[in-house]
């Protein structure tokens, strides 16, 4: 039996199947919470992105997935990578890129950062501001180099997304403005160390239609027209960062907004912003960062049910997986997909309210704003499946509660492998510092 939801999830004897392996003896065999990844789909994704694009125009945003098993395999499919701090920046090396294959984004580079991007000679810094510009500036003058650079310009487009996702709103704290770009551009073409090579403007994340993007490519492309056209200076890469959307929801649920359900053709996104672009500036290499488009749907998050009980005319499901494990069903109120991993080709259609381990009131798993529906008389023991949590979930992981942080595990051609160990209670207090006698 094919499960609906994607086609590398099946039900064999009532069981999810995630790649042809079985989920129930996986959580068994590993505990809980256990995120599972699928190869076969970040490779499916990975192809999809280099087909649109051209694979060495790809710039996977390690932010969304830095694990270095994941990092190893996006590189061996030939995508180059976006890094936004010293940390990402280390696993990206860690995992074999090299430097010339990675870009280098964020709002508050450290010194420390700015010197590894100038020492290694990375493909290009993008820079937030005119500040930046000299901070960079001068570390290059220091080491005697030449570092590649482009500013990120805000378009001041909204793409109808997350309030927190939009990250080209003029009020944004991201780049500089349309206004402001010639001058930036000017800066940069002042004085030696840095070399204009072209301009990065992100929208937002999990955009819902690909008419944004034309939109903010039309916008900063003008802008580009007008920096060459003024300083003579010619711009030869058009970074529009990433944003394609990921459809976590299939079908409309009464409260959840447009973008839970976009899905839209990486080469549809690709096709119309080069036709943007070859209109208003001409020949340019187009860029692009996808992050949560590559691996979003690749991973199952596995969770036990701990506890179920009677409140208030309602029925409660206590799971051991809270918003320690995935941060954004609590900051952002993300709709993860829940199924039932021991009943899964039985009919969800019971309501429950569900619950994580924290000791938090807001760590609860809600369909904008509703019960999850799942199959009647639910066990304590059993296992639920969160569907498409292979995007900013291991990133975000935390120790709050002092619970450990889970284990990973990724299915390839068939056999499983562990790339990322389950925390030991030792791990919770590793860092800290005591008197053993006090």
């Amino acid at each position: 039996m094919r499960f609906p939801f994607n086609e590398n999830l099946t039900v064999n004897e009532g069981h999810l199947c995630l790649d042809g392996v079985d989920l129930v003896a996986l959580a068994e065999e590993f505990g809980t919470p256990l995120f599972v990844f699928s190869e076969e789909i970040i490779r499916k994704r990975a192809k999809e992105v280099a087909s649109a694009f051209g694979r060495e125009n790809v710039y996977y945003a390690s932010k969304a997935n830095s694990n270095i098993s994941v990092l190893k395999l996006i590189r061996s499919l030939g995508l180059n990578v976006e890094v936004s701090s010293e940390g990402e920046l280390f696993a990206a090396l860690k995992a074999g890129f090299k430097p010339e294959q990675i870009i280098f984004n964020g709002v508050a580079k450290t010194l420390r950062e700015l010197h590894a991007a100038a020492e290694l000679g990375l493909h290009c810094v993008n820079l937030d501001s005119v500040c930046e510009l000299e901070r960079l500036r001068q570390v290059a003058r220091e080491r005697g180099v030449e570092v590649n650079v482009a500013f990120r310009v805000s378009s001041g487009v909204m793409a109808g997304t997350h309030t927190s996702f939009e990250t080209a709103a003029s009020l944004s704290k991201f780049g500089v403005t349309l206004e402001e770009a010639v001058e930036a551009y000017r800066a940069a073409l002042r004085e030696d160390g840095v070399n204009p090579i072209g301009v990065h403007c992100h929208i937002a994340s999990q955009v819902p239609r690909v008419e944004v993007f034309e939109e903010g490519a039309f916008k900063v492309g003008r802008t580009v027209k007008t920096i060459e056209d003024t300083l003579g200076l010619t711009l030869s890469e058009f970074n529009i960062g990433g944003g394609i959307p990921v459809p976590y929801a299939r079908e409309p649920i009464d409260g959840l907004p447009e973008y839970f359900y976009a899905k839209i053709d990486p080469r549809e996104i690709a096709e119309r912003v080069r036709r943007v672009l070859d209109e208003v500036i001409g020949g340019i290499r187009l860029i692009a960062e996808p992050g949560r488009y590559v691996v979003g749907d690749s991973a199952v998050l596995l969770t036990q049910i701990q506890n179920v009980k009677k409140k208030g005319g309602e029925i409660w499901v206590m799971i051991d997986a809270g918003f320690n494990v995935l941060l954004d069903a609590f900051s952002y109120k993300w709709y993860f997909h829940m199924i039932s991993a021991n009943r899964a080709g039985e009919e969800h259609s019971y309501p429950y309210m569900v619950g994580g381990p924290l000791c938090d009131g807001g760590d609860i798993f809600l369909a904008g704003g509703q019960c999850r529906m799942l199959p009647r008389d639910l066990k304590v023991g059993e296992y639920l499946a969160l569907l498409y949590t292979g995007a900013y979930t291991l990133e975000q992981m935390s120790q709050f509660n002092g619970r450990p942080r889970p284990a990973a595990v990724m299915i390839s051609n068939g056999k499983v492998k562990q790339i990322r160990t389950r925390e030991t209670l030792e791990d919770l207090i590793r860092n800290d510092r005591y008197e053993e006698n006090q």
